[in-house]
């Protein structure tokens, strides 16, 4: 009974005439990238301390203000990715990026069920990964020779089995919050599939300022693929 109220429903999507004067829908994404991490010189110039390689993945909603007929399409884009670091300096865990990107989109081709569209993107997105510390680094060595000195004098087993040196050494993770901004060009197809559907395919190439720890460059290719419903 749930599936055929669920093909029932999508059914009634795509092949009602828009209520709305904005289409929305879902998609999925993926994509690699490439971050340089900078360094700040005396000079006021700047070189690339290192450079780490990632791969992304994830998705989201759709919002598109257009419609049919129209030759500009403002397309938004809202959710998360999960983010995959390799050959980096610096490891994380569950890094995390959310947030939106919007699409200025121009209208190119318009032949019957298929529509081509290009335009410039700006976005906005928060990156939130654990990334692995010390407990020196952490608590600094005033705290941490206060705290062995009190765990010591307490007599604790833990102590006389793992040492001072396990406590500074200890591998622990902190959270660390940062932002991408990026901006870039992106080109897309709508291939209709009735009067209020359609599948839709996105590709564009974005760069821009990344910080996370330190400030740095990021520039990645990505693919999006999904479904709008409503006007477009």
């Amino acid at each position: 009974m749930k599936k055929i109220a669920i093909i029932t429903f999508l059914g009634a999507l795509v092949t009602a005439p828009p209520l709305f004067a904005m289409g929305f829908g879902f998609y999925g994404t993926g994509g690699l990238g490439r971050v340089d991490m900078l360094t700040i010189k005396s000079d006021g110039d700047y070189k690339v301390s290192y450079s780490t390689n990632n791969a992304f993945y994830g998705g989201g909603f759709l919002f598109d203000s257009g419609g049919a007929g129209q030759g500009f399409h403002n397309r938004l884009s809202i959710g998360a990715e999960a983010n995959t670091t390799f050959d980096s300096r610096y490891e994380y865990r569950r890094l995390m990026r959310i947030g939106l990107n919007n699409l200025f989109a121009f209208e190119i081709v318009n032949e019957g069920p298929v529509r081509f569209f290009i335009g410039p993107l700006l976005g906005f997105q928060v990156l939130n990964g654990l990334a692995p510390t010390t407990r020196n680094e952490v608590w600094g060595p005033n705290r941490l020779k206060y705290s062995v000195a009190a765990l010591a004098a307490t007599g604790d087993p833990a102590f006389a089995r793992y040492g001072l040196y396990y406590i500074y050494i200890d591998h622990i993770y902190k959270r660390k919050l940062g932002a991408f901004i990026p901006v870039g060009i992106s080109l897309g197809i709508n291939i209709m599939l009735g009067k209020s559907a359609a599948l839709t395919i996105e590709a564009g190439f974005r760069c821009g300022i990344y910080v996370l720890r330190k400030a740095g460059f990021n520039y990645e290719g990505y693919l999006n693929g999904g479904f709008i419903f409503g006007a477009i």
